[in-house]
């Protein structure tokens, strides 16, 4: 991928294990706030209809919203710990095209003790293709 498909404001994203890293090269934007998770639809995430498979968009969500978790849990001083899914809400509004910036712009709505509440839109070049919420446990303490 040339730096020129990535939009201005966004860094090669560091998270995730193998899973993560074959479905990418993902790419993070933290602001106050929110994060935003990114990818590039390459046709390797496609279904025959030549759009984003369902699964890579349920795929990005989940790995969009607990980074959204982590790094929001970061920014209120709390420890690092592994964060686990126990529930992913997708609604599916409209197709994202391969060839497309693809991005899932997440926010917390609640980060308690042992649960964190995210929620999150997905956009492809500006256009809504998904809503998504999701309920992360906390895990064991993370290193580092």
């Amino acid at each position: 991928m040339r730096p020129l498909d990535v939009p201005e404001g966004y860094e090669l994203a560091q998270h995730g294990g193998p899973y993560a890293r074959e479905l990418g090269p993902l790419w993070v934007k933290r602001e106050e706030g929110r994060v935003t998770l990114a990818m590039r639809v390459e046709e390797r995430h496609c279904n025959s209809a030549k759009a984003a498979h369902g699964g890579c968009i349920a795929s990005l969500a989940d790995l969009g919203l607990v980074h959204t978790a982590s790094a929001l849990r970061a920014q209120q001083g709390l420890p690092r710990q592994f964060l686990v899914t126990v529930s992913l809400n997708v609604e599916f509004l409209a197709p994202a095209p391969e060839g497309s910036w693809l991005e899932l712009v997440g926010e917390a709505s609640r980060i308690g003790r042992t649960l964190c509440f995210t929620d999150g839109v997905m956009w492809a070049d500006g256009k809504k293709v998904a809503r998504c919420s999701g309920v992360f446990a906390l895990g064991a303490a993370r290193p580092g």
